[in-house]
């Protein structure tokens, strides 16, 4: 008796190809909107997150692509949109719920063009900002494009 194998080829799409963009749409992208209207003589200027909201919110967290499920659970302290790898988050929340959370595109090894680049130290996964945080920015060419790097102003 003969077999007959089927051979089956899944095709699996791998982390980091192709190219990543910013949604327009999403805090980032009106971030990106705002930073190019208001700084357009000058590379470094200074924004409000509150500014490009259209929703009430006390409290902000800000998530490096390597945070994780657990880190984020312990952090915001409230229940969490599902979670996915290798994205950048941004969850807001007022009087205690999550009002809105974005997970947004990274490229592991660089910046994506028009990324917004939180200041959150090396030795952590996130920051928290409240709703009147100002933040200075300031624009950076690289070999993609350009990043717009948020500051806390004291």
């Amino acid at each position: 008796m003969k077999r007959l194998v089927i051979g089956i080829t899944l095709l699996i799409p791998l982390q980091g190809c192709g190219t990543k963009t910013i949604n327009p749409s999403s805090v980032e992208g009106k971030l990106v909107t705002r930073i190019n209207s208001t700084c357009q003589s000058s590379s470094v200027c200074t924004i409000r997150v509150r500014d490009v909201t259209s929703f009430d919110w006390d409290k902000m967290y800000v998530f490096k692509h390597t945070a994780t499920s657990d880190q984020m659970k312990k952090a915001v302290g409230l229940p969490l949109p599902p979670y996915e790898e290798f994205e950048r988050k941004i969850i807001f929340v007022s009087s205690g719920k999550v009002v809105y959370s974005e997970a947004d595109p990274t490229d592991v090894e660089k910046p994506i063009d028009q990324e917004v680049v939180f200041d959150i130290p090396d030795d952590a996964q996130y920051k928290s900002y409240g709703r009147d945080s100002v933040f200075r920015v300031t624009k950076k060419s690289f070999s993609n494009g350009v990043y717009y790097e948020l500051r806390l102003v004291d």
